[in-house]
């Protein structure tokens, strides 16, 4: 699938779910109750830990609330859940709040969970650089997703065209991505932690590629603004425990593993403790991004052809006034 037929379908299914919000046959704003918040995670890896943390140390039960997380593998099936009612918040990357406002849906950005990219490339280790997969099987977890967008980059820094050079195909993520690139379906996957570690374990894999310096708003909790007017102070809340969960995980990231621990990951102790502290690393003091990310983070979305000019303002995109007064 092209890149093109790839935002042509996710832009037919924001228009059907926005149509059908405005035709009163969703259920818009309805959300949970007062003290649940519908939380859409992409599970199997640790991009989300901000909420991750909130809800496995208890925060937001402290402080009054229950987040109910919903596992998710598709951007814009997540987006259309808030749309349609289904879900509050999607803890997803900034180009879905952008494509859905772009089609006229009111959605936001509240916090930045996190602003580094969480995908790498594994490879065979017998594939000596990126520019090595022309005419190669590359795997992403969807099209469209984040991990298509950091591999589309990687493509082209390397002078591939991913349209053209490489046959990319849909691996999913967790034990599904790993299946392809064990199994030798494909040749290179992208992937986030745990997810990587395990793979590097085996002995047959290698990381072609990362850039974990480079900041991108990687997770931020979108929601529809109609819901959030409803339910400011649920939301508020949920801010404030992920924020709360974060600075606490900064200053002890021991406590922040064993509060990890409850996602299950089948990794040891000690691998646990060296992922979680890195990703801690990626969530940004005040859940907010600099400007500067905000915009390279667009521009890539527009080089990569998720996203077309002109593209909205971090204003327009962003709404800080619910996180904690600092």
């Amino acid at each position: 699938m092209t890149t093109l037929s790839r935002i042509t379908a996710t832009v037919a299914a924001l228009a059907l779910a926005a149509t059908a919000t405005a035709c009163g046959s969703s259920s818009a704003g309805s959300g949970g109750d007062s003290k649940t918040i519908r939380v859409e995670l992409f599970c199997s890896g640790l991009a989300p830990i901000a909420a991750e943390l909130a809800q496995n140390s208890g925060i937001a039960t402290q402080k009054g609330i229950t987040i109910e997380p919903m596992c998710v593998t598709s951007g814009s099936a997540a987006t259309n859940a808030l749309i349609g009612g289904s879900a509050d918040v999607f803890m997803g990357d900034i180009g879905h709040v952008v494509l859905a406002q772009k089609k006229g849906v009111k959605m936001r950005a509240y916090a930045v969970a996190n602003d580094r990219f969480s995908y790498l490339m594994v490879a065979r280790n017998d594939i000596a650089s990126v520019k090595d997969l022309a005419g190669k099987k590359v795997a992403v977890t969807a099209p469209g997703t984040l991990s298509d967008t950091e591999m589309q980059k990687a493509a082209l820094d390397a002078g591939l065209n991913p349209k053209k050079d490489l046959t990319v195909v849909s691996g999913g993520a967790g034990a599904t991505m790993q299946a392809e690139l064990n199994g030798g379906q494909v040749v290179a996957g992208m992937t986030s932690q745990p997810d990587t570690l395990q793979l590097l374990r085996t002995g047959k894999f290698k990381v072609l590629w990362q850039e974990p310096d480079y900041h991108y708003v990687d997770i931020v909790a979108m929601a529809d603004q109609d819901w959030v007017s409803g339910h400011q102070d649920l939301m508020k809340t949920f801010l404030a425990a992920m924020d709360e969960a974060s600075m606490q995980a900064k200053a002890n990231p021991d406590q922040a593993a064993t509060w990890m621990k409850k996602q299950g990951y089948q990794v040891s102790d000690a691998d646990l403790k060296t992922i979680v502290a890195e990703a801690i690393k990626s969530v940004p003091d005040g859940l907010k991004a600099q400007d500067a990310v905000v915009k390279s983070s667009t521009d890539l979305l527009v080089r990569t052809g998720f996203l077309t000019e002109p593209v909205p303002s971090t204003q327009d995109i962003f709404d800080y006034s619910l996180l904690p007064a600092k």
